[in-house]
């Protein structure tokens, strides 16, 4: 994925939490779906694979497949609302489990989104959070969701890059109460 398509997806992130009024972690998924009309569903789907997202007559259809940890569950319901507002859905043949080195760039365009609506790295560094372990306890997702973020949030933290955007600092703004509420 070239840093163009990461931007559109970190932006996009933002822009959702933004437009839905999100201010406090973890965020919630399902209200998400609910707000934007996206109908979640739990059930079959298929062999290897967490979670799928269709249009079935005009309506926009996240299924996830049941059993799984809730971390787990939540980042498959931000990957899909991701395929379904990057205009994945219907174009490209998606797959839904763990990241993998060799995913597709539609596929790390929809986990990019997921981790930035799920873990907004301005938040998390607000609130003085940068660990694996601590990232998935306020974040609410998996332990190895929560390893790949803390990793970039090391990188972040090494670059110095907080609050360079305009849509981050909005971001950041929006969540303070809830940072000053947090801060360790």
């Amino acid at each position: 994925m070239n840093y163009r398509e990461y931007q559109a997806s970190r932006d996009l992130a933002w822009e959702v939490l933004l437009r839905e009024g999100v201010c406090e972690l973890p965020v919630s998924t399902s209200k998400l779906c609910r707000s934007m009309g996206i109908h979640l569903l739990y059930g079959d789907t298929g062999a290897g694979n967490d979670g799928y997202s269709t249009m079935v007559d005009g309506g926009m259809y996240i299924v996830i497949r049941e059993g799984m940890s809730l971390g787990r569950t939540r980042f498959t319901v931000a990957h899909e609302l991701g395929h379904i507002l990057l205009g994945h859905v219907g174009t490209y043949s998606l797959v839904n489990r763990e990241p993998s080195a060799s995913d597709s760039p539609i596929e790390r365009e929809a986990n990019v989104f997921a981790s930035r609506l799920l873990a907004p790295a301005c938040v998390l560094w607000g609130c003085g959070v940068t660990t694996a372990g601590d990232i998935a306890e306020l974040c609410g997702i998996s332990q190895r969701a929560a390893e790949i973020r803390a990793a970039r949030m090391a990188e972040l933290i090494r670059r110095d890059k907080f609050l360079s955007s305009p849509l981050e600092r909005q971001v950041y703004k929006q969540f303070l109460p809830f940072i000053y509420s947090r801060r360790r």
